[in-house]
């Protein structure tokens, strides 16, 4: 029995490791578990702060607004093409957004005019950032009194789009981002150009608005038609600037205008319609030659960003590539 003992016991020791190995292991896997769980799913609960700099300086939220509020038709184009589109703002001459920009302002709340926020619908809507410009300087106080509000500098003064749209995006940090939009607006411009300029080249073009008068618009405006384009200005053309944007015309200056292109923006139809009676009109060579064009006026008065601006291209297109 002795002798039998002693040939058993090696083979109990070896069962014996063997069961202390299976529970040593059940526990370790049991303990690991919850701090497995734990790394899976990690605090993303925390806040970035959200920092920018207008007029009074540097200001610092607490995080990145979810709310943003703009009172300028051209603010809100900035906005949308650097990513922080707005929940709420101001609509056109129409009673709604500009055709330009509506299809990213799904969802998106009217608070008044250009120039004639609610203020009671500009509060109940909560906004965690107000970004508007100094012509709404004598409405600031109110403005920051319903959120923080970035006030930026009028960029309807600047020389052009691109340079309002950069100070925009400095405001805001996203410099990076604007210089990609306008790269891609270039490259657009680029190929309308191909498209157009020898089909034009020393055609006169006339960028007219009617409005309460007869406004002729320049350089201040639209120079890049003629030096890109390659359209030619006519020998009677207006002297403009930032505080002069167009020579308002009597009706006896058109014929010494006469140009083979009008660009036409309509703001009233009513004397628009008694220009059309008139001979002095009708004798224009743009117009006996059906060439007045019709474009909006949200996009190429009012408009003065990257959407406003590529959406001319394709006006200028869907014109003059037949």
């Amino acid at each position: 029995m002795r002798k039998h003992y002693k040939k058993l016991r090696p083979l109990s020791v070896v069962i014996l490791i063997m069961l202390l190995l299976a529970i040593a292991t059940a526990c370790s896997k049991e303990s690991s578990e919850p701090a497995a769980e734990q790394t899976a799913s990690p605090d993303t609960t925390q806040e970035t702060p959200f920092t920018y700099k207008d007029i009074n300086g540097e200001h610092k939220l607490d995080q990145q607004p979810a709310h943003i509020a703009t009172t300028v038709t051209y603010l809100t184009d900035h906005m949308i093409a650097l990513g922080l589109t707005p929940t709420a703002s101001v609509k056109s001459q129409n009673e709604d957004f500009p055709l330009y920009l509506k299809p990213f302002l799904n969802n998106v709340e009217i608070i008044g005019d250009q120039g004639k926020v609610n203020l009671e619908k500009l509060l109940s809507i909560t906004p965690d950032l107000i970004i508007t410009d100094t012509n709404s300087e004598k409405i600031y106080d109110e403005y920051a009194k319903i959120a923080p509000t970035a006030m930026l500098e009028n960029g309807y003064v600047a020389p052009d789009w691109q340079t309002a749209f950069r100070a925009t995006a400095t405001a805001f940090g996203l410099q990076d981002k604007a210089e990609q939009v306008i790269t891609d607006y270039d490259k657009h411009k680029q190929e309308a150009v191909n498209q157009i300029h020898d089909k034009v080249a020393g055609k006169t073009l006339m960028v007219l608005r009617i409005r309460n008068d007869i406004r002729y618009y320049g350089d201040m405006d639209y120079k890049w038609l003629y030096d890109d384009f390659g359209f030619t200005r006519p020998a009677v053309y207006p002297v403009t600037g930032p505080d002069n944007r167009f020579e308002s015309l009597s009706n006896e200056k058109l014929p010494q205008i006469n140009p083979d292109y009008i660009l036409l923006i309509n703001d009233n139809e009513s004397i628009y319609n008694e220009l059309q009676d008139l001979s002095i009109w009708k004798n224009l060579k743009a117009v006996k030659n059906n060439q007045v064009y019709t474009l909006s006026s949200d996009s190429w008065f009012g408009g003065y960003g990257p959407n406003a601006a590529n959406s001319m291209l394709d006006d200028l297109t869907r014109i003059f590539v037949k």
